[in-house]
């Protein structure tokens, strides 16, 4: 990707840490072999107590719900493919109090799984294994010995982070030993999912109830997303649907995992945050260890109300995928683009858009650049599925970019009767992040244009009306293997007076932190966005409630943190290896990019212009990878 085209760029989960070694967990380990008979959902039974053919077994306990499980569906499903004829027993078990023989039939059957599934009904194959979490798989040799117990392989690593490629297969590994007659190199890992809840107390102390306390969180921070046909793998709409996750939702929030919003709250808000206060984060903490009691039904605040089909209105012109396409079952998240064909008699100016995802399921975020050159359409031309497959960028100089999407956005207009330049015989190319599910799914998405109701010569006449972008780079990447604590600066010197109305950092996955000041030529420095943990899959566009004016000789300042070592679960390198400036996944950026106006159009193209020559002199690395 061009340094000018990103220059252009404006816009799970819930898994566990892994060890390779045995660790503490929350049941001891099962000692000798089970003594449980289960029916499976297409009513085989299996007696656990006999094992006269002295086969391997391996049960894996999975949800209906859990991302992480049903995301290992078809990885299982090899799984039981390669081992047949093996004298293996691959079962799953589902022992989900609230789910039903028949919806939990349903879900595995929508998921095309192979293997029996044992519906553990009365929770007796739960209370003998003691799972923590769902995915866990245990293990059992030829004599009904416990040799493994943990996760199905490394594909996450910790919350909210999955890694590009699988490296370790424990499952799989721990099998073949037990075929062999050895025991496993691994015997035990950190299990990676959801957590196993127990059911709430109601005579607990209700110093902290739901109705009171707990839903005024949920609905103002989290059922946008979690509610019945979102993107959330489950709904939060309810007090059963809460109080089954308590551990749960305490967890992703403590850990700053949910609801996403990476950036630190300070001074200078921005439009739509969704960041919990250390209030917010005590009483979900309290609620799920003191007995998660229901609460007076008087206290219930009224159930948040959402907008079907175009949330701001008609728009006023609506721009459609121009076929659907086919998101695979398993594998890494893809970013794919496609180029739709822009129909205006006229050049225009995009006061908003509303993007209206195909599939909410697997519908992460997406960006809207725009290609007056036609490389899109060559790019697209090149590949037999719909658009065209690209992780650091769309792959060429965009003429223009009209802002994102993301899980929880709320569309807006751009404040001030403010636009972005739309030219006449462009084509938008629509990058979508999409996020597989467990099954195949299949999304052709749509975004509406909102445009400024007056002539754009007459806009640009007027005072603080075009947005445009500008950026700070560094392009000296050279991170060595196993740095944990790479630094990098990027920095611009604004030559004319502006009005900043948004910042968006830009980093690949071995980004750590980033934040961004602003020194004006008199004064302290300002800090305009401070994210300590950084996630590539979770990056957003971030617009100020109050656009902040900037004087002649601002400095813009960038500081970033990388991390190549093995403890950045988002590496996707194992061992670590070298990697330097480059748009592929294994590669690295560091950018950010600011959306500014000016109080004269004619400052805003020389502050353009000046930046795009100020970019062009920067260093750049003459480095290549290590392969």
């Amino acid at each position: 990707m061009t340094r000018f085209a990103l220059s252009l760029l404006s816009a799970s989960l819930l898994a566990g840490p892994v060890s390779a070694s045995p660790t503490q967990s929350d049941r001891a380990q099962p000692q000798g072999g089970l003594s449980v008979t289960a029916i499976d959902l297409a009513g085989g039974e299996h007696d656990l107590r006999q094992n006269p053919d002295r086969s391997v077994r391996a049960l894996v306990f999975l949800s209906t719900e859990c991302p992480i499980a049903n995301g290992s569906l078809p990885t299982l499903n090899r799984l039981h493919a390669e081992l047949a004829g093996a004298n293996v027993d691959l079962l799953g078990v589902v022992s989900e109090p609230d789910v039903t023989r028949r919806a939990a039939t349903a879900h595995f059957a929508d998921f095309g799984v192979t293997f029996p599934v044992l519906f553990d009904a009365s929770g007796s194959l739960a209370d003998a294994l003691g799972p923590t979490r769902v995915p866990e798989a245990f293990v059992l040799d030829r004599d009904g010995a416990f040799v493994y117990r943990g996760a199905i392989d490394d594909a996450w690593l910790d919350l909210g982070r999955r890694r590009p490629e699988v490296q370790r297969r424990y499952l799989r590994d721990a099998i073949d030993a037990a075929r062999a007659g050895r025991t496993p190199d691994t015997a035990r890992t950190e299990p990676v999912g959801c957590l196993v809840e127990s059911a709430p107390d109601h005579a607990a102390d209700a110093a902290v109830t739901y109705t009171r306390d707990i839903a005024p969180i949920l609905r103002s921070r989290c059922v946008s997303c979690h509610r019945q046909g979102q993107v959330a793998p489950f709904a939060l709409e309810t007090y059963a649907q809460a109080a089954k996750r308590a551990r749960q939702i305490t967890r992703v929030t403590s850990r700053r995992i949910m609801p996403p919003w990476m950036p630190r709250p300070s001074h200078d808000r921005f439009v739509g945050e969704r960041w919990l206060t250390d209030r917010e984060l005590d009483l979900l903490a309290r609620w799920a260890t003191t007995g998660r009691a229901e609460g007076d039904p008087d206290d219930l605040p009224p159930a948040p109300e959402f907008a079907q089909g175009w949330r701001m209105g008609e728009p006023d012109l609506v721009l459609e995928m121009t076929e659907a396409f086919t998101v695979p079952a398993d594998g890494p998240d893809l970013f794919q683009y496609f180029v739709i064909p822009v129909d205006v008699p006229e050049d225009r100016l995009v006061a908003a858009i509303e993007f209206l995802p195909g599939n909410e399921r697997v519908v992460h975020h997406s960006v809207l650049f725009l290609d007056g050159s036609g490389e899109a359409r060559r790019r697209d031309a090149a590949t037999p599925e719909p658009g065209y497959a690209g992780f650091g960028g769309p792959g060429f100089t965009p003429s223009g970019a009209l802002g994102g999407w993301s899980v929880g956005n709320t569309p807006r207009r751009l404040p001030g009767k403010m636009g972005r330049y739309l030219a006449k015989g462009s084509d938008l190319v629509m990058q979508i992040h999409y996020h597989p599910t467990g099954k195949v799914e299949v999304d052709r998405s749509r975004v509406g244009l909102y445009f400024v109701d007056e002539p754009v010569a007459e806009v640009l006449a007027q005072p603080a009306r075009l947005v445009g972008s500008i950026w700070a780079a560094n392009y000296e990447m050279d991170i060595p293997a196993g740095a944990a604590d790479y630094r990098r600066t990027a920095s611009y010197t604004l030559p004319r007076d502006v009005i900043l109305v948004g910042v968006v950092p830009h980093m690949h996955l071995l980004g750590r932190s980033i934040s961004v000041t602003a020194t004006p030529p008199e004064g302290a420095a300002r800090e305009l966005i401070d994210i300590a943990a950084w996630n590539y899959g979770w990056q957003d566009e971030y617009y100020y409630e109050r656009p902040i004016p900037l004087p002649a000789g601002t400095r813009l300042t960038v500081d970033a943190i990388f991390d190549n070592s093995e403890d950045n679960p988002s590496n996707p390198n194992l061992p670590p290896e070298r990697v330097t400036w480059g748009d592929e996944t294994e590669d690295e950026m560091l950018f950010c990019f600011f959306l500014l106006t000016a109080q004269s159009t004619e400052d805003l193209i020389h502050v353009i212009h000046d930046n795009v020559v100020h970019d062009l002199q920067q260093p750049r690395a003459d480095v290549g990878r290590d392969r």
